[in-house]
């Protein structure tokens, strides 16, 4: 062999152990790179997971307020509008980072069932922490469908108590004129017998009088508003009367004591434009239909 053989060969091998010298440390760095990228997306993961933690906590504490402002809401029996729209607008935000959080969820699993370098104990725990949170979750969703359908039941509530309490103000209303609302009638004695206002009793025929002495003039048994002039009493305090100069009697079952006008000592109001009433509800009391005879 030549001496430039000679040293081919001995290049050669000096080549050959090189590479073979340089393999295994390029493997050890390759390992140590490859669990280094392992580590930061373990820790990532980790990561994930403790800021999903504090997410979902933050989600259920916001849940209990809307759950606290839903229960004085039913409690009130009279949801005020703006407060109703204001739990709507929180369930849906809470709804969306519901929906925000499952879909991190999902990403995060992707994510550790591509990680090799990892733990089967490990990778079991953050599956089963996942698995947790997504069961949390689905609490949550049941949670929000329920304060939905409680507030879409206060809506229906309020309709109907809207619809009782207009059937009340009216009613109210119609009691209030009913019980507002009382009655005159002024005419002569011949004239309201004849038309059944008031009629005769008591008294004695007397020989060649015409009439019965003592005889006087009540009210009919029953009285038929429409041959009354309707008033109401709060505002109508003064009646006028047709004739200054003629003389009337009240037939009816008024309390004359809270009657203004003057009457005479026989219960005559003479020389009067108008009959002026004191003190209403105790003058209307006894009856709401008043009857004054002319003459």
């Amino acid at each position: 062999m030549s001496v430039r053989n000679t040293v081919i060969h001995m290049s050669l091998a000096a080549a050959v152990v090189g590479l073979a010298s340089c393999d295994p440390s390029q493997e050890a760095q390759q390992r140590i790179e490859e669990l280094t990228v392992a580590a930061a997306q373990k820790d990532s993961v980790v990561q994930e997971l403790a800021d999903m933690a504090r997410f979902m906590s933050d989600i259920n504490a916001e849940l209990a307020d809307v759950q606290l402002e839903g229960a004085q809401l039913v409690a009130s029996e009279s949801p005020i509008q703006a407060s109703r729209e204001s739990v709507l607008t929180k369930i849906r935000f809470l709804n969306e980072r519901v929906d925000e959080s499952a879909t991190r969820l999902e990403d995060s699993r992707r994510r550790i069932r591509g990680l090799t370098r990892l733990s089967d104990s490990l990778r079991t725990s953050m599956e089963q922490t996942i698995t947790n949170y997504e069961r949390m979750l689905e609490a949550n969703r049941e949670t929000i469908a329920s304060l939905t359908g409680q507030i879409g039941n206060l809506r229906e509530e309020n309709v109907r108590l809207a619809a009782t309490v207009d059937t009340l103000a009216a009613a109210v209303d119609t009691l209030k004129a009913e019980t507002s609302t009382v009655y005159y009638v002024i005419g002569t004695k011949d004239e309201l017998v004849e038309r059944g206002i008031v009629r005769k009793e008591g008294g004695a025929r007397v020989l060649f009088i015409f009439g019965k002495r003592g005889e006087t003039l009540v009210p009919a048994r029953e009285l038929d508003a429409a041959d009354f002039t309707p008033i109401d009493k709060w505002t109508v305090t003064e009646i006028p009367l047709p004739d200054s100069t003629a003389e009337y009697t009240i037939a009816s079952r008024q309390n004359l004591e809270f009657l203004v006008t003057p009457r005479d000592d026989k219960g005559r109001i003479t020389g009067s434009e108008n009959i002026l009433i004191g003190t209403p509800e105790a003058f209307w009391m006894p009856s709401r239909f008043l009857i004054i005879v002319q003459g």
